[in-house]
């Protein structure tokens, strides 16, 4: 096997680089990133030399290039796909033996964001014998984007996602009532499942079984933009637009 790995998507030999404390192995075709497993750890840690990896390479391909699979450009075993804990909508790949992580062009990027978002500040390096602080796992808040719908921690800036400005706003509707039309939504779309079931195959029972067709639809149509509104601020548009900021 070649010393040097290949892009699993290029097929060209991965460039080795340092940025700040972090060494990666990048295509210079696509753009993707190769972490090691130590390298990866550090670029959840040193979010700043993982920003300035990723935006030292683009995808130059006129093309995205797709692969049904995956091979580790390391040690040839197939990549799974998974969600890290501090980006859990970013999917990634990760070898199950050697426990390298690929990410394609910009997602090293989203991972930095990710992590500055839940800790603005770096730690500051440990003294000759200081022992490292215990980390103690807390439930963390998220929010929803207005625009594009996806999870953001609380003390996010912008949408990991579309980059949009995340602004904290109240509901338009409070809890409880939300709670109360959302019952009554699914309340409605069970009535019209019975009716529907129960008049299907009756003797001129067509009409019944109609509405209770119509029911169904109307209730899930309700609970669906119940959960949409309850997911956008007070000024927020249903359909909101993106913008080019």
């Amino acid at each position: 096997m070649s010393s040097v790995p290949l892009c699993s998507k290029c097929h060209v030999p991965l460039l080795q680089d340092q940025k700040g404390s972090l060494v990666a192995d990048v295509c210079p075709q696509c753009g993707g990133v190769l972490l090691s497993r130590e390298a990866w750890h550090l670029a959840q840690q040193d979010w700043a030399s993982a920003l300035a990896m990723d935006e030292a390479y683009s995808d130059s391909n006129p093309m995205p290039v797709l692969v049904l699979e995956m091979p580790c450009p390391y040690c040839g075993v197939g990549m799974t796909t998974f969600y890290p804990l501090v980006a859990p909508n970013l999917s990634l790949e990760l070898c199950p033996q050697c426990g390298a992580v690929w990410l394609d062009d910009g997602e090293l990027s989203k991972l930095a964001e990710a992590v500055r978002a839940r800790h603005p500040s770096t730690p500051a390096p440990l003294e000759p014998g200081q022992e490292e602080p215990v980390e103690v796992e807390v439930a963390v808040e998220r929010i929803y984007c207005a625009h594009c719908g996806r999870e953001n921690f609380s003390d996010a800036l912008r949408c990991w996602a579309c980059g949009e400005l995340l602004v904290p706003e109240e509901p338009p509707l409070p809890q409880p009532l939300q709670t109360v039309a959302e019952l009554m939504s699914i309340g409605v779309s069970g009535l019209g499942a019975v009716l529907f079931g129960w008049f299907l195959h009756k003797p001129q029972g067509g009409k019944w079984a109609a509405l209770g067709l119509s029911l169904m639809v109307l209730g899930l149509a309700l609970l669906a933009a119940l959960r949409r509104l309850w997911r956008r601020g007070k000024s927020t548009p249903i359909f909101p637009t993106y913008s080019d900021q």
